[in-house]
């Protein structure tokens, strides 16, 4: 399911014109690890998305692909 979410999460920037500088300030993760993160070099930690999730302002069950929200 990670790698799903994360292809959500960068339909959303590339979609949303999003910089990975300013996503990674609003989200507090140093950009080097949200860069590895989004190029799935790094996995991905509930605080990671939770961060993610409340820097982008979408609900936490936003980015999780239909079917797995249970």
């Amino acid at each position: 399911m990670g790698e799903s979410v994360i292809k959500n999460i960068n339909d959303y920037i590339s979609a949303n014109n999003i910089s990975l500088t300013k996503l990674a300030e609003a989200s507090g993760i140093l950009y080097n690890t949200l860069w590895a993160i989004l190029n799935k070099n790094k996995d991905i930690t509930v605080k990671d998305y939770i961060a993610i999730c409340k820097a982008l302002n979408e609900p936490l069950e936003y980015f999780i692909p239909e079917g797995k929200k249970e």
